[in-house]
């Protein structure tokens, strides 16, 4: 079953890479995204890959097949590293698909905000595909939690490089990594946390935010005011939730 399982997993793969590639060439052959794009959403879904192969192989409670909700989440990553490549590339050059064009007739302008808009509504059918088939595991709640991250961070990357947000902008995005590098340094942080739906609805609602935040139809000026709230609603979950585990760890 193990063995069946990293099966699916490296096709499922393949399959989110070249589907990755195309939507690169297809930018590339319209002059919205180059080498460097390339490069960077290719190293970060190499990084995602390997990670994922490795928890399949290793993970106890991993699943026997790697499934349909999990393909679905795999997905969620690829759009993840794609958007994450175009944002560093119009950082780093002042081209591509994010630099600022001028027409919100552009197709292109449109096209990072609805990719992102897919990966947001693809975070509810993973979901659905596990509860509707019976198919949830902890591999796969992580393996969700991980890739919603991911897309948040690309996200807040995306609004930095196009101009609609200042870099604490980057704040939705890096907050959960810190959180994680401090529980390394303090124990009491990597304590689990209980459900929340305070959590959740967060989570969905700064990946909406920063979406609307890159809709060229958006002004800039309330692109930031939607991003800033978001960023405020980020900061105030984390603080909960730091909150809970020191008081949690004084308490006998």
């Amino acid at each position: 079953m193990l063995r069946a399982a990293q099966a699916e997993a490296g096709q499922a793969i393949g399959l989110v890479g070249l589907v990755a590639a195309a939507a690169l060439l297809a930018a590339a052959g319209a002059g919205r995204a180059g080498t460097a794009a390339a490069v960077t959403a290719g190293g970060v879904y190499a990084m995602v890959a390997v990670l994922v192969l490795q928890a399949v192989a290793t993970t106890p409670d991993a699943p026997g097949r790697f499934g349909s909700a999990n393909v679905v989440t795999l997905m969620r990553a690829g759009i993840a590293a794609l958007v994450t490549g175009l944002a560093l590339e119009a950082l780093a050059t002042g081209t591509g698909l994010l630099a600022p064009s001028g027409e919100m007739g552009d197709f292109w302008a449109w096209a990072l905000p609805a990719g992102a808009l897919l990966g947001l509504v693809l975070d509810g059918v993973d979901g659905w595909l596990a509860r509707r088939w019976r198919i949830a595991s902890a591999f796969g709640a992580r393996f969700d939690m991980e890739a919603d991250a991911l897309l948040v961070l690309a996200l807040s990357l995306a609004v930095f490089a196009a101009g609609r947000g200042g870099p604490w902008v980057l704040t939705a995005g890096a907050l959960r990594y810190v959180f994680l590098g401090c529980g390394v340094l303090w124990p009491a942080l990597a304590a689990p946390l209980p459900p929340s739906f305070r959590r959740k609805a967060i989570c969905v609602a700064i990946g909406a935010v920063l979406v609307i935040a890159l809709v060229p139809a958006v002004p800039a000026g309330t692109a930031g005011l939607f991003a800033g709230a978001g960023v405020l609603a980020v900061v105030y979950s984390f603080a909960v939730d730091t909150v809970w585990l020191i008081r949690r760890r004084d308490t006998p």
